[in-house]
């Protein structure tokens, strides 16, 4: 039967498979060798008590010479030191009459035939002989108790070292299993490194023959997706160049054509206002500055579709060190100068005057200034957009509930936290849910392309950044956030 197609796959571990395969296969091999030598036990055992009592038996042969001697009267021999599991026997004539008997054996004749060989009864087995002289039999009994501790004993003896080596061949097994799966461990822990930033060959590391074919695959995955990333990376950086370059000439021709149109009507603008060409001066006019605005509108939608492009070719996979605060500073600077006697962008960052975090300094400055444009394009005029910036990430109670404890305590440690705030009105959780993919706006009437979050999410995922969106603001009943949460560098030395 085939598993179905939608059942998850459990995960399982190479080395507890070959660990628990080979642990089954050693203790079934095992339990066969004891039952075996369980059985070849008994059977030696049981021969040589066999034996035993033929040997007996033999030695009886006297003890019918004495008995004609003596006559009748002395029918039981009195032993010293006669035990549960010592030897019985009787001596019999042809009638079953018992003539001679060891003090533990039963009065009556054992129930056996008087003829040779061995029967077995309910407390002894019975070895039967005839004696030399004619009409006599021994008869030789062993307990069935002593029988059954001898061999119980032989068997015990047999198999307990078998059965003691199980923890200990279960421990072997584990150590070469370990042992011969090193090199796999140390082929993945250099597999795991990979990706994101690095994207460096894997290393020699003695590996066997089964395993080096994958380290040379891997090897030249590698380097065909670093020349992929490289020839993605050159081709976008090519293709903003090739096409800012003629928009920004027809933007230049654009203005320079609506110069000229405003100052030639301006004469006949006077002399008639009502004349045809003062009319078509102001349609002339009014068509330049569409076209004008249209420009505007493609430079910024093609810058932001060759930002998506390079964030999809993994501008942001790599993993240096940077302070985020000057990154934040000069991209709000830009976007909202200093000097302006009301701000739109304020950023408060409490007493931090550096923020060291891992990712791409460029490409962290592509995310802010995607965010701080988003959030100021839909921020009211009057209002100024709050960013704050700290040292720790605490997640808003309405995430808390979904995070264990000892996560959030990790992440306290070891994360910084931007959070980008701007009023507007609250949208619906559907569509908070889409806000990142891309041409997804959240206000349909406010110009915009729909790419800002969706480049920002991308940059985001490739520099291991947390970005949750809010709305409203958590505590509020309106607004839109953004929290980004870095991962912090190790303190330089």
């Amino acid at each position: 039967m085939t598993s179905s197609p939608d059942k998850p796959v459990r995960p399982w571990r190479l080395a507890t498979r070959l660990i628990r395969g080979v642990t089954g296969v050693v203790i079934g091999c095992l339990a066969i060798v004891t039952l075996m030598t369980a059985g070849f036990t008994k059977y030696e055992i049981t021969e040589r008590l066999d034996d035993s009592l033929q040997e007996v038996g033999e030695r009886l042969q006297f003890a019918v010479l004495a008995l004609n001697q003596q006559g009748p009267g002395h029918d039981v021999a009195h032993l010293s030191d006669i035990k549960p599991t010592s030897l019985a026997y009787q001596i019999t004539d042809t009638a079953g009459h018992v003539l001679l008997r060891s003090s533990n054996a039963p009065a009556v004749r054992f129930s056996v035939p008087l003829s040779s060989g061995f029967y077995m009864l309910p407390q002894f087995r019975v070895y039967v002989t005839p004696a030399a002289q004619v009409d006599r039999f021994i008869l030789v009994g062993e307990p069935r108790l002593h029988r059954t501790q001898a061999t119980n004993k032989a068997i015990l003896i047999a198999v307990l070292p078998i059965i003691g080596s199980v923890p200990c061949i279960w421990l072997l097994v584990i150590w070469i299993v370990r042992r011969g799966l090193r090199p796999l461990v140390r082929l993945q822990d250099e597999i795991r490194e990979r990706g994101s930033g690095n994207l460096k060959p894997v290393p020699e590391l003695a590996l066997p023959v089964e395993l080096s074919t994958i380290q040379v695959a891997v090897n030249s995955l590698l380097e065909r997706l670093q020349k992929a990333l490289s020839a993605e990376r050159a081709f976008a950086a090519n293709a903003a160049h090739e096409l800012r370059n003629p928009i920004a000439a027809l933007l230049a021709q654009a203005q320079m054509l609506r110069s000229t149109a405003l100052r030639k009507p301006s004469g006949a603008a006077n002399a008639n206002p009502e004349s045809d060409a003062a009319q078509d001066a102001a349609n002339t006019r009014q068509r330049l500055d569409a076209l004008i605005s249209q420009i505007h509108r493609l430079s910024r939608t093609v810058e932001k579709l060759l930002q998506l492009s390079r964030a999809v070719a993994g501008t942001a996979l790599r993993r240096d060190q940077f302070d985020l605060l000057p990154v934040l500073h000069v991209v709000a600077d830009e976007l909202d100068r200093p000097d302006h006697a009301c701000p739109r962008i304020v950023i408060e960052t409490g007493d931090l005057t550096q923020l060291d975090v891992l990712g791409d300094l460029d490409a962290a400055g592509i995310l802010f200034r995607n965010l701080l444009e988003n959030a100021l394009r839909h921020n009211p005029q009057g209002s100024a957009v709050q960013v704050h910036v700290t040292a720790s990430s605490a997640l808003p109670a309405c995430c808390v509930a979904d995070t264990s404890a000892a996560d959030q305590a990790q992440a306290y440690e070891h994360s910084a936290c931007v959070t980008i705030q701007n009023t507007c009105p609250p949208l619906g959780p559907d569509l908070l849910n889409r806000l990142t993919d891309p041409f997804v706006r959240g206000n349909p009437s406010t110009e915009g392309s729909g790419l800002g979050l969706a480049i920002a999410r991308t940059i985001a995922r490739q520099m291991a950044i947390r970005m949750d969106l809010f709305s409203p603001i958590p505590g509020q009943n309106d607004g839109f956030m953004v929290q980004l949460t870095f991962q912090k560098a190790p303190p330089r030395a």
